[in-house]
């Protein structure tokens, strides 16, 4: 991924993910768990508490730069139902797991930005790093939520 070098795409990133953290993520783990009905309730509980929890981070972070918290989705974010009726747990889990993988690239785009975007988006030194420290913890959880993917899908794939 190409090296986040304008705080005008620093910003628009940090609001899509904020974006695909309450809308996208949650409505896709939300869905699932309807469709799944008491199924694999723990992987569920697990991916939407924690998209909670990331959302909170970014919105910490919005604030102190200043950013508004975006009240619609952010430009590039296509508006997305997630319908799982008749799909099944591997199809379901398939799909969540796109979307962590995407949220995990993404994160660790955002870490590595431009030292100078950083300080024009965060001019306290400290807020920075604390920022970087946020966005690489962000990092981990994605991939573990995207192992927790694999998990469900096991050795299915998709025949295309």
């Amino acid at each position: 991924m190409e090296n986040i070098n304008q705080k005008e795409i620093l910003v628009l990133q940090l609001q899509r993910m904020y974006w695909i953290e309450i809308e996208m993520e949650q409505l896709a783990t939300w869905e699932a768990r309807i469709e799944l009905e008491g199924q694999h309730l723990e992987a569920l509980e697990t991916l939407s508490n924690d998209s909670d929890k990331h959302a909170l981070i970014l919105e910490k972070w919005l604030n102190v730069a200043n950013i508004e918290l975006p009240r619609t989705a952010p430009r590039g974010i296509p508006h997305k139902m997630f319908d799982f009726n008749r799909t099944n747990i591997y199809e379901m889990f398939s799909e969540i797991r796109k979307y962590e993988v995407l949220a995990r690239d993404m994160y660790h785009n955002i870490t590595g930005a431009d030292p100078a975007v950083l300080e024009e988006v965060f001019p306290e030194e400290k807020n920075r790093k604390e920022f970087i420290k946020d966005m690489k913890h962000l990092v981990a959880e994605e991939e573990k939520h995207k192992k927790i993917c694999d998990e469900k899908i096991g050795g299915f794939t998709r025949v295309l």
